[in-house]
């Protein structure tokens, strides 16, 4: 299973979102591999200062399926992509390959704007790959903010199903960059909220990888 993070913009917590699912779910037992697809290279950066043995992660320039990630999908039970903040080529790249798209929406419109040109990508992408699915997952809320309290209902006008699980705005996060590690190691709020984003993404992908 291909699973792909993905915005039309860049700030959405894209990045700590793919890095930190992944190492929940590997903490769960699962084989998961992440594929750096972003030029900033962040999580490619966390990898080689970091002392923690899961996630696997390699960087892979092209999001297209490189010989070391062909390898990699009968290895490992689940890939997830960094991908890159564009609606160009590199995008479209990774809609090919993807099972599932996880797009992460920070409060604002100037997210829900490019959330909805990446929309249309998926829809296009869609037409040619049936089985493709993508889900909307607020990212970065304060709810204390009025838009973070009414951001839901309206983001749910986009037709797309959203994560009922909720990524908070929390320097737990930014934490798990500094020191190297997975919001999993450090336990509290925010590993309970990427927990709960992990239930969900299992279900989401069928009965196989319960656990």
């Amino acid at each position: 299973m291909i699973i792909a993070v993905g915005s039309g913009k860049g700030g959405t917590g894209k990045s700590t979102i793919t890095l930190n699912l992944a190492g929940t779910l590997a903490a769960r037992k699962q084989r998961v591999f992440v594929v750096d697809a972003d030029p900033q290279g962040s999580i490619a950066m966390w990898s080689k200062n970091s002392n923690q043995n899961e996630p696997t992660v390699i960087v892979n320039p092209s999001p297209a399926l490189g010989k070391e990630t062909r390898k990699a999908v009968n290895k490992y039970d689940m890939i997830l992509f960094d991908a890159p903040p564009t609606f160009k080529r590199r995008m479209r790249a990774v809609l090919e390959v993807a099972d599932r798209l996880i797009i992460p929406v920070t409060p604002g419109m100037a997210d829900f704007w490019s959330t909805e040109m990446l929309i249309d990508m998926y829809l296009k992408a869609r037409e040619k790959r049936p089985k493709l699915d993508a889900r909307l997952l607020i990212s970065r809320i304060d709810r204390r903010t009025r838009i973070g309290k009414n951001f839901r209902p309206f983001l749910e006008t986009l037709n797309i199903p959203v994560f009922m699980t909720e990524i908070t705005q929390r320097s737990a996060y930014a934490e798990t960059w500094m020191d190297g590690v997975t919001i999993d190691a450090k336990g509290g709020v925010a590993a309970q909220e990427m927990s709960n984003l992990a239930d969900e993404v299992i279900r989401w992908m069928g009965s196989r990888w319960r656990v």
